[in-house]
């Protein structure tokens, strides 16, 4: 049968996922690690764009669906599964590693998006971690606890372009403030933290690189109150010279602004130890009646203390990554136990992110553009929101998929031989359910 071949439209976002991950320098690097060399059939631009765009809806994703969906778009109906399972090598994992720490450091779109209270940052960078179940025989390498197999995925999140600045994959033991980088990456920006980070070393080192940063603070924490901030008329309670906790139950007031001291080793491990003033807020919950207390370097001639906790809030950006990471990427759905694999997937997660946040974003200026040109000043700032589009594109992932293969310069597949190929059965010799009744076989299971 002749092969017809198809001249998709021009699209500016196929254009803008090629350019961010150029298929010419996916298979240098791939030469770089001799996976070219060594496996005729391992087209390595076809792989890894089946891999980032195996997250759309109905996707099953697992080494067999991605099998499936490599074929029908590479054209190769003569590789079988096993040479494709193999090819889930150290090396390509390491590869995939590379790509994606590329796409963290490039694929910043350079816009600061950040308006109101958070205009005055470079970026407002969430730091968390996630666990990531697994089957316990994966413990060797990715233990939680004995005979307990987990995974745990630290990154910090750009609440500017909702990407990932920084990603790292542990076993299930691993604290989250082991992972946390320290250094020039804090410089104006603001840095929000859980309890999962509660470091004063930490906190020290943000404040000497120029950064900002708001946590949360420990129930038991004690500090000593060295000036209060706020002017209280009447009776209030002084609160200078006291420590928290023995003034903390009689409070009355809905707010907490106040200097406190605190001491700890300047490095770590050292017994050098120093003494730093920070500022600690507090509001009062009116629902179980207690404080609400947060640890912030930011001064309070710009940033009262509701505004902290306001800043605080955004926090929660994260915890809707971590969502969408496990409900849309699948990382909720790790079904080996084979290490290279768990960490392949990891990496497949994210890459799929980036992917999905590039057409986002791409989708976003298309928007803008539209507003400009028809003059509409009533519009508001983006009819795109990115929570949206993101599930567009997960419904579309296969079309877009097809588009970007088809400019690539990928033929369509036959689609008679395709469907053949996926319907045959990869264990033909096994007897059929109504062969065994025809033959009178006896099943002991149902003795």
């Amino acid at each position: 049968m002749e092969r017809v071949s198809y001249e998709p439209p021009d699209s500016v976002v196929v254009d803008r996922i090629q350019r961010a991950f150029p298929g010419d320098e996916l298979r240098e690097r791939a030469r770089a690690t001799n996976l070219i060399q060594r496996e005729r059939k391992f087209d390595v631009v076809a792989l890894f764009y089946t891999l980032a765009f195996g997250f759309g809806a109905g996707s099953e994703r697992s080494i067999q669906a991605f099998f499936e969906r490599y074929v029908e778009m590479a054209d190769l109906s003569e590789l079988y599964y096993s040479s494709f399972y193999e090819w889930f090598s150290p090396g390509f994992v390491a590869l995939l590693r590379e790509i994606l720490d590329d796409a963290i450091e490039d694929l910043d779109p350079g816009r600061n998006q950040l308006r109101g209270r958070l205009e005055h940052f470079r970026d407002v960078l969430i730091r968390d971690a996630t666990f990531i179940s697994l089957y316990n025989d994966a413990a060797d390498v990715y233990s939680l606890r004995e005979d307990v197999a987990g995974a745990k995925l630290h990154l910090t999140e750009s609440l500017s372009t909702g990407l990932p600045t920084d990603w790292r994959t542990t076993d299930g033991s691993t604290h989250e403030n082991s992972q946390i980088p320290t250094g020039e990456w804090v410089s104006g920006a603001l840095v929000l933290f859980d309890l999962g980070f509660y470091d004063f070393w930490l906190f020290d080192r943000i404040d000497d690189h120029d950064g900002w940063f708001v946590s949360r603070v420990k129930d038991n924490a004690n500090f000593e109150i060295v000036e209060q901030l706020q002017t209280r008329r009447g009776n209030s309670i002084s609160l200078e010279g006291k420590r928290l906790q023995d003034v903390l139950d009689d409070l009355q007031r809905k707010e907490i602004d106040v200097d406190i001291e605190l001491s700890f080793d300047r490095k770590r491990g050292s017994c050098r130890s120093t003494t730093r003033t920070f500022r600690m807020v507090g509001l009062l919950n009116e629902s179980d009646d207690e404080y609400h207390l947060f640890l912030t370097n930011l001064s309070e001639e710009e940033y009262s203390a509701p505004d902290i906790a306001q800043l605080y809030r955004a926090r929660w950006a994260v915890e809707l990554l971590f969502k969408e990471l496990k409900s849309r990427f699948g990382l909720d759905e790790i079904n080996t136990t084979d290490p290279y694999l768990i960490e392949a997937l990891i990496l497949i997660a994210a890459i799929s992110l980036m992917m999905s946040r590039v057409i986002v974003d791409e989708l976003q200026k298309l928007d803008a553009a539209e507003q400009e040109s028809a003059d509409d000043a009533a519009a508001s700032s983006t009819r795109v929101p990115r929570g949206r589009a993101s599930t567009i594109v997960e419904r579309h992932s296969h079309l877009i998929h097809l588009y970007v293969m088809l400019d690539l310069g990928y033929d369509l597949p036959d689609l008679d031989a395709l469907l053949l190929w996926a319907s045959r059965d990869p264990n033909p010799h096994r007897p059929r359910l109504y062969e065994r009744v025809e033959s009178g076989e006896f099943w002991q299971e149902f003795a």
